[in-house]
């Protein structure tokens, strides 16, 4: 902004001031009346437009905002479509429905193009033509990679039709690839789009600025005028004993048009912090928007927004501390409020608000404390940064399972109460593949709960009192080279003509749609191939079941069975 320079400004005043002055004592009053006059109706109605201005352009600055922010939302979208699309590729090996997931496939094809087509449409009629060539050309990326994605996902359908495991893994890798790199190209088409709405809120800062820097123009020609006529009512007071009502009058006018002038000034000011703190809330809330999409619901990622979250609390209760002080001295040192205040004040229940919120802010203190509890379970249970073969604590691997099916083991009004009895020995670290251990826990721990829960159901009717539900979880040493792990439930138990086929791929005696058949199998196998252990099951119906995991304590104890 150019810097205005106000001294050699006074320099010709200098000159002129002696024949103003002349002019000024040797006017008629009613001339020197009607010049005020003029000028004071030019600089009342000068300081209304403006301010009519600045609120016109805040208003179409909230409104701007406002769509733009709704646009982000809108084009945030884009990162679930294409999971949506990338899902199918990796479920298949799960599910081997190849049918229905390319009826997914398709079904999210359709929602992200139409969501692609919606937003050109939309940035042809919001964006400047010098920067909606850039936009243009990332969704035309986007579609790009949305292709090669659809491609390599159909390619996997193709293989594993074929009984080409190998080859489909190789396409659901390539297809990975394309889905970060189509993650990369909407975080920065959201990056582009933040650009604009930064662009337009500095230009509607800009313009604030500028109409300030006419209120204070006219401020300080309005203060000129009150000297002015100060001056020359002193003067004419001397020669020509003026009426003193008359002069009284003319200076509690202009003494109104004064206040009037503050009271914009100060509206102004008000209007213009208000769109300072509605730019940083947006900004802020486009960061943490484009930080919640890029974490994709991987769960070691959970814990950068969440230590935000936990971080800002402490700040957050100072601030609302400050507040809540400052309407207590606001209270006290004002007491006779305006009645629109005290009716608001009763509305929100003041006296409330102030008390419960220092405890929301220590449930939610609570909350991320929990959540990041969570997460370190999570990152613990999948064990990604230790996929190698390598010393762990079996009972943290335990813990950590225990934790991620807390919510299966608290009463609920359909689901029972598990009690875990857990019976630890005293373990040195053992040598295993930590994620598929956990995983094996996992497997077994759910079918211990759906038996639990199974049984439940069929003793909800009965009247007389039922034995506690529990799960049984120990861990010795058969020998100094081997560990037993055992995990026993006491629920429905397994009947004895289908105990040998339980660790059969694709057998389960769930409901279609609860299970594929798979946990046991796949448990069976990390045990006994991956690791050179034994994995047994007992179970007598209506009693329970026990399951008994035998692994090496070192890998060079393996010996295959």
């Amino acid at each position: 902004m150019r810097r205005i320079v106000i001294r050699p400004q006074l320099k010709p005043i200098n000159k002129v001031f002696p024949a103003f002055m002349k002019w000024l004592l040797t006017a008629k009053w009613y001339h020197i009346y009607y010049a005020l006059a003029i000028f004071n109706i030019l600089t009342v109605f000068s300081s209304l437009y403006l301010n009519h201005q600045m609120m016109t352009s805040y208003s179409n600055s909230v409104e701007v905002n406002r769509y733009w922010a709704e646009s982000i939302q809108i084009y945030s979208e884009a990162n679930q479509l294409l999971a949506a699309i990338n899902a199918p590729g990796n479920n298949v090996f799960e599910s081997l429905d190849v049918e229905s997931e390319k009826k997914n496939l398709s079904s999210a094809q359709a929602t992200f193009d139409k969501l692609i087509k919606f937003i050109r449409a939309e940035l042809k009629t919001q964006v400047p033509p010098d920067r909606l060539q850039i936009l243009l050309q990332s969704l035309d990326e986007l579609e790009i990679v949305k292709i090669e994605m659809v491609g390599e996902v159909k390619l996997i359908f193709f293989h594993l039709q074929n009984q080409k495991p190998e080859l489909a893994a190789k396409h659901m890798a390539k297809m990975d690839q394309k889905y970060q790199q189509g993650n990369k190209i909407i975080a920065r088409f959201r990056r582009d789009v933040s650009q604009i709405q930064q662009q337009i809120l500095e230009q509607q800062k800009v313009k604030a600025r500028i109409f300030l820097v006419y209120e204070i123009a006219i401020a300080i020609a309005m203060l000129f005028m009150v000297f002015s006529v100060t001056y020359y009512g002193h003067q004419l007071a001397i020669k020509m004993k003026l009426d003193d009502q008359a002069k009284e009058k003319s200076i509690r006018d202009l003494q109104a048009a004064e206040s009037l002038l503050k009271e914009q000034k100060h509206q102004l000011q008000v209007t213009l912090d208000h769109l300072q703190k509605t730019q940083l809330q947006l900004i802020q809330s486009e960061k943490m928007s484009s930080l919640g999409q890029l974490v994709s619901g991987i769960a070691h990622e959970v814990n950068n927004p969440v230590n935000f979250i936990h971080a800002n609390l402490p700040y957050i209760r100072d601030y609302s501390s400050n507040l809540l002080t400052l309407v207590r001295l606001y209270q006290e040192f004002y007491p006779h409020t305006v009645e629109e205040i005290q009716a608001h004040q009763n509305n929100i229940d003041l006296e409330f608000l102030s008390e419960d919120l220092m405890s929301i802010m220590n449930s939610m203190q609570l909350g991320t404390e929990r959540i990041r509890q969570i997460v370190l379970s999570l990152r613990n249970f999948s064990r990604i940064d230790e996929a190698e073969y390598k010393a762990v604590d079996i009972h943290e691997g335990l813990e950590n399972t225990l934790l991620i099916l807390q919510h299966r083991l608290q009463v609920t009004n359909t689901r029972p109460e598990i009690t875990v009895h857990k019976n630890y020995m005293n373990l040195p670290p053992v040598e295993c593949y930590a994620g598929q251990i956990n995983q094996v826990f996992l497997n077994i721990l759910i079918n211990a709960i759906d038996a639990i829960e199974e049984l439940h159901k069929q003793q909800a009717c009965k009247v007389m009192p039922q034995e506690p539900y529990h799960i049984y979880i120990a861990t010795s040493l058969v020998d100094s080279d081997w560990l037993n792990i055992i995990i026993a439930d006491n629920g429905i138990g397994i009947p004895e003509s289908i105990q040998q086929r339980i660790f059969d791929p694709f057998f389960t005696t769930k409901p279609v749609g609860a299970g594929t058949g798979m946990g046991l199998s796949i448990s069976y196998q990390i045990i006994t191939e991956q690791h050179g252990g034994k994995l047994d099951c007992f179970s007598l119906p209506s009693q329970g079941t026990k399951f008994v995991i035998q692994i090496p304590m070192k890998k060079t104890a393996i010996a295959y069975v």
